[in-house]
């Protein structure tokens, strides 16, 4: 190599200069994103080219000092300087590679976590979002992931013996040798001391800790970020229980949030009664294309409680919806959390109904609602009597009282060969079950109704006329026998707790009110009313 008359640091300085002022434009999310990414591998690569650099740049001055080793004459044109300009330009295509898809380092996991509590403690939601989203699969599985060896003890660790049979005769049980119980203690003891180790999945899990079960978080991630909850939800076993409650909650309360877009926009019909799911809708999609995924989370328990507790609590609400109706039925309604938990539940029923989910998914919710609702209303005037419904809690009892007439009615429009066979084949599959639950359901409904002395006598002969109009729709399907008498049962007698006499009384009255062509109809439940008062 030829030796240079003097050190020319001007290149290197020139193009550390160019990085420093790119690094320096960068945004600052993106720079501790990529600085928490680094690995020791990256380190070393950064090194070894900052080794390299100066071993060229300084060859005359190793040269002096017997330091420096040559490798032969430079080929192909090549300079010290251009070197440097070769080695500078791969380490930074490598780096920029590196920066398209920054995974958080193991190593960093924890510098991380006091990052994200730092955050959390000073409310910079969104910046916490913007670093946590991009590492959120990661996180995920380091705060999943067992370490081999504390996996291979736990393969190894002998069970201990339960007697079952000596349990339940109350004789004495096995004994297991000492030799065993000693392995099983070592090889336990080993497995925790290797899961304390693990430093990386300790700390991932309190990140995730944090994040979904701090309240003003989730609020704010259900306004702002609903879509990264659902990828937190779509590991149901990575996140707490109480997430999905204060998810929920916060997409209610907040009437401008995701959740009432969606259910505004999602009015088609996929059949008599049940509501298409468009992908736009990501929310309902998310929760109802596999109805399972909403049992497995318990929604109907996030939606049933968010919206008994807005019944109890919110005085404001009520007094608001004991006004006149005005423009509720047609615009308030979107903006109601009452309303927006009765759809939830419509849309989620009907999907369970067709998808032959042998799980009722708490469609008995709706009994609490109308308790609560009763509970909340002002006693009738004689001005109510000349409309349909008087106020706002009219018309959602009305909505109550429909929906679940329709979940009854909708037994006739299942097609089983579109439930899959695993399921159809189950022991016990029964294609009505929810729609059964559902007679069970209505006739509490109209247990209260009927007995209310707040509700008008015109409202009452409405509800059950929208009632036995569905009942008239499967009542002649042998295909639906089996709803059909659970409907009668569940109205008059009751299915598992007896009416009252005074209850089948004022039934009577308000059936005999009813349209007399539709009376006319219905002659198996009139007879059936009419011995149930003898």
């Amino acid at each position: 190599m030829t030796n240079e008359p003097h050190i020319d640091t001007g290149n290197l300085l020139t193009i550390l200069g160019v990085i420093a002022a790119v690094w320096a434009i960068i945004p600052a999310n993106s720079r501790l994103r990529f600085r928490l990414s680094v690995t020791w591998p990256d380190w070393g690569v950064v090194i070894a080219a900052f080794l390299s650099v100066h071993y060229l740049v300084f060859e005359k001055a190793l040269r002096e000092v017997g330091l420096y080793h040559s490798f032969g004459p430079w080929r192909w044109g090549l300079d010290s300087g251009s070197a440097v300009y070769l080695i500078l330009l791969a380490v930074g295509i490598y780096l920029l590679v590196r920066a398209r898809s920054p995974k958080l380092a193991k190593q960093n996991v924890e510098i991380f976590s006091k990052l994200v509590d730092s955050l959390l403690l000073t409310k910079r939601y969104d910046e916490l979002v913007s670093l946590v989203e991009p590492q959120l699969p990661k996180l995920l599985r380091l705060s999943q992931r067992r370490p081999p060896l504390a996996r291979m003890a736990s393969r190894m660790r002998p069970k201990p013996i339960i007697d079952i049979e000596a349990i339940l005769r109350g004789a004495p049980r096995r004994r297991e040798s000492a030799v065993k119980r000693y392995i099983r203690s070592a090889l336990g003891a080993f497995e925790e001391k290797i899961m304390a180790r693990n430093r990386a999945g300790r700390y991932a899990k309190e990140i995730i800790k944090s994040i979904s079960t701090s309240p003003a978080l989730v609020a704010h991630l259900a306004v702002v970020h609903p879509y990264f909850c659902l990828r937190l939800l779509g590991r149901p076993e990575a996140v707490r229980e109480e997430f999905i409650d204060l998810f929920v909650s916060a997409l209610l309360s907040d009437r401008n949030s995701r959740i009432f877009v969606e259910l505004k926009n999602n009015q088609n019909l996929n059949g008599a009664h049940r509501l298409s799911l468009p992908e736009s809708n990501r929310i309902l999609c998310f929760f109802f294309k596999d109805v399972s995924v909403a049992a497995q989370h318990g929604l109907y328990r996030a939606i049933g409680e968010a919206v008994c507790m807005r019944l109890d609590e919110d005085d404001r609400m009520a007094a608001l919806y004991n006004r006149s109706l005005g423009y509720y039925a047609d615009v308030g309604k979107y903006h109601c959390p009452v309303h927006a938990g009765i759809k939830l539940f419509e849309i989620m029923i009907h999907e369970g109904i067709h998808q032959g989910q042998q799980d009722h998914l708490w469609l008995f919710y709706f009994t609490h609602f109308t308790e609560k609702i009763l509970d909340q209303m002002r006693h009738r005037t004689q001005e109510d009597e000349y409309h349909e419904w008087p106020t706002p809690f009219y018309y959602l009892l009305y909505e109550i009282i429909s929906i679940t007439s329709n979940w009854i009615e909708d037994c006739t429009n299942v097609k089983v060969e579109d439930i899959p066979s695993a399921k159809r084949e189950e022991d016990g599959f029964d294609v009505f079950y929810i729609s059964k639950q559902a007679t069970i359901a209505l006739g509490t409904i109209m247990q209260d109704i009927v007995q209310s002395p707040k509700l008008t006598d015109q409202f009452k002969t409405y509800a059950l006329e929208i009632a036995l109009r569905r009942f008239l729709r499967i009542a002649n399907k042998p295909r639906a026998a089996e709803v059909a008498n659970d409907f009668t049962t569940a109205l008059i007698v009751g299915a598992h707790l007896s009416t009252k006499i005074e209850y089948r009384r004022a039934l009577k009255g308000v059936f005999d009110k009813l349209d007399h062509v539709l009376r006319h109809q219905l002659p198996t439940f009139e007879k059936a009313l009419t011995d149930s008062l003898q």
